[in-house]
């Protein structure tokens, strides 16, 4: 049983299926497909994070719980050398009682089961200005950007320091300026403050400015 419908299904006894529940069922699962590109999207536009991919162990403990497949997006994020299963709540659960209740149950008997279980609800998944940064930053993952561009913009920060992306830009041979600069972020190769809203004058420098520039 669904645990958004756990109010209704108590004093309900196998109501037959209509086309409003059909439909509510149909937009539960497309939302929910939609907070695991959110939460992609957020992970793999941190270049020390790396999305793992969905968590089976998990999700049979949220199934025992009376969560359904679309209720919840849970996936394994690996940061350094650890890796840790996002419980990732969607704004219907969260802010429901008994629903927000079972979710800290099922972060407890994950973490028992030996997963470093972590909650997320989607409000800070869609917290602005990183969400929307992180959204620009993977439109640039298809992208290639040629050795010699590389080299450039790297020798450029390490001789000069701090320089914008627009400065950047103008360095690099592509059809992508910008996209190509901040494919450089999605690699590591160079920092952005993924904090502040990306813009042409957002400053940018090499991820280790110390060990570089000695």
């Amino acid at each position: 049983m669904s645990v958004a419908a756990y109010k209704s299904a108590r004093h309900a006894t196998a109501p037959p299926t209509s086309s409003n529940t059909v439909y509510r069922l149909d937009r539960h699962k497309k939302r929910n497909m939609k907070l695991h590109r959110e939460l992609f999207d957020l992970i793999t536009a941190h270049p020390n994070c790396r999305y793992v991919g969905s968590n089976g162990g998990v999700e049979a403990i949220a199934e025992s719980l009376g969560f359904q497949s679309h209720d919840l997006a849970i996936a394994n994020v690996k940061i350094g050398r650890r890796i840790f299963a996002l419980i990732c709540v969607p704004h219907r659960l969260w802010d429901t009682p008994y629903p927000t209740s079972q979710v800290l149950a099922l972060r407890a008997k994950a973490r028992v089961a030996g997963y470093a279980a972590v909650i997320v609800p989607q409000a800070v998944i869609l917290r602005e200005p990183r969400f929307g940064n992180a959204k620009l930053l993977n439109r640039t993952r298809t992208l290639t950007v040629d050795t010699t561009s590389r080299m450039r913009v790297l020798a450029h920060l390490i001789e000069n320091g701090p320089t914008c992306l627009s400065e950047l830009a103008e360095l690099v041979q592509h059809n992508d300026p910008f996209g190509a600069v901040l494919y450089l972020v999605t690699t590591g190769a160079i920092t952005i403050d993924l904090g502040k809203c990306i813009t042409p004058y957002t400053m940018a420098d090499i991820a280790s400015p110390a060990a570089a520039r000695n």
